[in-house]
């Protein structure tokens, strides 16, 4: 069972801005951020990739060609190669980014 919260709302105004920037989600630990966010991207994207920085420890050097995105999209897919990008159609998530801080130079 999914529960609503006020970022809901906010994250749908987000995707309808045919301008948005990367999105940094920030709040107290334990609050349900990333449930919402998956379960945001899950209604609204035909692929979702979500990496955990805390838990997947081998996206460490996806920065290692660069900040650019293509080179960033490439070495996820080095990575594991199942993943597949489809434009306008995929939603990447980094969760855990205070593991990896320089991801947020990426955005």
């Amino acid at each position: 069972m999914y529960l609503k919260r006020k970022i809901d709302s906010f994250l749908k105004q987000w995707k309808e801005d045919k301008n948005h920037y990367p999105l940094i989600v920030k709040g107290a630990r334990q609050v349900g951020k990333t449930e919402s966010i998956l379960h945001f991207a899950k209604e609204n994207y035909s692929n979702v990739v979500y990496i955990n920085f805390a838990l997947e420890k081998k996206y460490i050097n996806i920065l290692d060609d660069g900040y650019d995105v293509d080179s960033i999209i490439k070495n996820i897919t080095f990575v594991n190669n199942s993943i597949a990008f489809k434009e306008k159609e995929t939603i990447i998530i980094f969760d855990e980014i205070q593991e990896y801080p320089d991801i947020a130079t990426t955005l």
